[in-house]
């Protein structure tokens, strides 16, 4: 690679954005990033006998293949095709080749990340070698390859003019849009089973010279995809930001979501606030909302696989008691805001002191919502003598707290 390279500039604008964000970190976004990465690791190093496979037993070896395989490959789509500089890109020129080596770049970092984090449940138990990495490499490195190879041919065939859904397209039904999709739709599940079938084949005897052989196949599996994303990027690029299958969420004209969840059993008033409150903090505080979702898979996981042993259940409580004060900590500062604001417009709306704190705990207990219904079902379906009940409780009781403390902090 050359040095003045149009993949050796991205490369370079890639290494200065992240070191940008190291250098000069902002709190939202390092806690909504690190938040859920210390409670995977807690998961996976807590409920390491229940979660760790045993890659000596085929079954096992398929398992940890599969665990590596299957994130890359649901998430080659995105990286391929909806990165959040693909427009800047196109518009500036770059040419696809450059574009397709820093995406496979990023979904390799994807991979590395995904094998070191399969890892942890065997530093827990003293079981790390040679054997778990390879075959977690092996499964990883080939989903890699595969990936970019089926990803870019699935968008190459929809690209074209004369496309046809074929036979993975009539499975989707009768609708049109959805049939042709339907190469996409499928093209993850190579990936996941020759994910699952490399990892078996190098969890034998020679597992170095295996995973080496893997290694160089999945490579030529990546060059040749390059070729099929030059051809599907002209056509498939400018589209992939508009395929959505989701009608937008109703809204005003100041982006405001209404008619929607606790908003349909609310007064007017109240919920005119709660609609406001969710705007400003989805924008002001990003993290309040994105921590719930992460930190409610792992902990529904960890509670699947090992619900029933005592530390389990009090990381997981931890968990969702740090994610619940975070939340906090974001209405309270929203009332330090309006504090700052213009006092009156409230009072000049007809929003009394009731109303206001309807709305804002209703605000504080949506975000939370995702956190305690999930975790809370499955809490009471595995952990015994107990109610899942409580979830839901402690987070109504918190948003309580944090709508008033907000309230108070707002001085008016």
């Amino acid at each position: 690679m050359r040095k003045g390279s149009p993949l050796a500039l991205l490369l370079r604008l890639e290494v200065r954005r992240l070191s940008d964000s190291v250098r000069h970190p902002r709190p939202g976004a390092l806690i909504a990033m690190l938040l859920p990465l210390a409670v995977g690791v807690a998961a996976l190093w807590f409920g390491a006998d229940s979660v760790r496979a045993d890659p000596r037993d085929g079954d096992g070896a398929i398992g940890l293949g599969l665990l590596a395989a299957s994130p890359v490959a649901f998430w080659a789509y995105p990286i391929l095709f909806r990165p959040a500089d693909d427009a800047l890109l196109r518009r500036l020129g770059v040419p696809s080749g450059a574009s397709y080596g820093l995406r496979a770049l990023r979904l390799l970092a994807l991979t590395l990340a995904v094998v070191a984090l399969l890892m942890v449940p065997f530093a827990a138990t003293g079981t790390l070698g040679v054997l778990p990495i390879a075959a977690a490499l092996g499964g990883g490195i080939s989903a890699w390859g595969c990936a970019l190879f089926a990803l870019s041919g699935a968008a190459e065939r929809i690209a074209r003019p004369n496309h046809r859904p074929g036979v993975s397209g009539a499975s989707m039904g009768f609708d049109r849009e959805l049939a042709n999709a339907g190469p996409l739709v499928f093209a993850p599940l190579p990936p996941v089973i020759l994910g699952a079938f490399s990892a078996r084949v190098v969890a034998g005897d020679a597992a170095l010279v295996a995973l080496a052989i893997v290694t160089a196949l999945a490579c030529g599996l990546a060059w040749l995809g390059a070729g099929r994303f030059a051809r599907a990027l002209p056509r498939f690029g400018p589209q992939a930001n508009e395929m959505s299958y989701a009608p937008p969420p109703a809204a005003g004209d100041a982006g405001l979501v209404i008619g929607r969840g606790l908003a349909r059993v609310l007064p007017a008033r109240a919920g005119a606030v709660r609609a406001r409150d969710a705007a400003v903090v989805s924008r002001r505080f990003r993290w309040a909302g994105r921590i719930a979702w992460p930190v409610a898979v792992v902990c529904v996981l960890a509670l699947l696989r090992a619900g029933e042993r005592v530390e389990v259940q009090g990381w997981v409580a931890a968990a969702g008691a740090l994610v619940l004060a975070m939340q906090g900590v974001a209405v309270i500062a929203l009332g330090r805001l309006e504090r700052a604001g213009a006092r009156w417009m409230d009072r000049a709306a007809g929003l009394r002191a009731r109303d206001r704190l309807a709305g804002r705990w209703a605000a504080a207990f949506g975000m939370a919502l995702p956190l305690s219904a999930s975790v809370g079902i499955v809490w009471g379906m595995i952990v015994p003598d107990s109610s899942g009940w409580m979830w839901p409780a402690a987070s109504a009781a918190a948003a309580v707290l944090a709508a008033g403390a907000s309230l108070a902090a707002a001085g008016r």
